[in-house]
């Protein structure tokens, strides 16, 4: 697996929001006060009159960027996910102005990943929560060369986005441009014997995980889309392999796990196991002290498939 270097995918997501300035002069991004964890802060310095800061106001933030998306303009929410909490049902109303809008949310600092900033700072159910608004395309890019990918489409398009981004540099293992394609899932490696599903960062981790499994073993997919998500992959996949692993950074509860719960009891009733976060308050810690902690690193994944098959 040939890895190009490491970069997190809010660092990411900020070069990308500068890059598209240079194409959309009605790009207006906001933000809550966060515009150095999020990045955002490039923007700011280059398209100053295109920049609106809510201060620690997310519901405020949420309400400016909705009333410019209901103006025609091409709309930029960035905050730290656990801040948007509070502003959740102004991302529901913003979510029922009309079809023809363009709002897209970037969250960052998101799963265990934010490590030592506290585990009052995990957002550990953003995912869960954005499900369940209509019109929301969740997106979980994998690493950074597709958030890229990922900015140049939302912004092509109308419509309700969000983006979900991590805090820590992770390693870039797609090729530039990143293959990306809402509601299509990544075949990253073939196996026969378990599938498994990968959502945002932890495709890396799958993919690590699948080359201590040995060659032919598992039939790794990175998840770069929750919401819609690659149900004709996934089925054919699941009826390749019998065994349906899912690996997220995220509750199993509402996350990629039942997601794919619901799609295979319906259509092709299958045998799962997640490798996700329980029900649980996190603690502070380094990343990868947590990851091993909550058991969602590569090892984790390895004693999961070894012991489902």
């Amino acid at each position: 697996m040939e890895i190009y270097g490491k970069k997190s995918l809010r660092e990411a997501f900020g070069e990308a929001l500068l890059e598209a300035g240079k194409s959309y002069d009605d790009l207006m991004v906001f933000d809550a006060g966060t515009s150095n964890s999020t990045m955002s802060g490039q923007y700011r310095k280059a398209y100053p009159e295109r920049f609106f800061t809510a201060g620690i106001n997310e519901l405020g933030m949420i309400g400016l960027a909705t009333g410019m998306a209901m103006a025609g303009k091409r709309a930029v929410a960035c905050d730290m996910s656990v801040f948007l909490h509070q502003a959740y049902d102004h991302i529901r109303t913003a979510a029922r102005q009309g079809d023809d809008l363009h709002l897209i949310i970037a969250a960052t600092h998101t799963g265990v990943a934010v490590g030592p900033d506290g585990g009052s700072a995990h957002d550990l159910s953003d995912v869960a929560r954005m499900r369940l608004v209509p019109k929301f395309t969740v997106i979980t890019p994998l690493d950074a060369n597709q958030v890229h990918s990922v900015v140049d489409v939302v912004l092509a398009r109308t419509g309700f986005y969000y983006i979900r981004l991590n805090r820590p540099k992770v390693p870039i293992f797609l090729p530039d441009p990143a293959p990306f394609e809402i509601g299509k899932a990544l075949h990253l490696a073939s196996g026969d014997k378990v599938t498994i599903l990968a959502m945002g960062d932890r495709a890396y981790t799958a993919l690590s995980a699948a080359e201590q499994l040995g060659t032919g073993f598992a039939d790794v997919w990175g998840i770069s889309t929750v919401e819609p998500l690659d149900n004709e992959s996934i089925l054919a996949s699941a009826a390749k392999t019998g065994r349906v692993v899912t690996v997220e950074d995220h509750l199993a509860i509402g996350g990629l796990y039942e997601a794919v719960a619901g799609l295979l009891s319906e259509r092709l009733p299958t045998r799962m196991k997640p490798v996700a976060i329980p029900r649980t308050f996190t603690t502070s810690g380094e990343t990868e002290e947590l990851e091993a902690m909550y058991k969602i690193d590569t090892a984790a994944v390895v004693e999961t498939c070894r012991r489902f098959v």
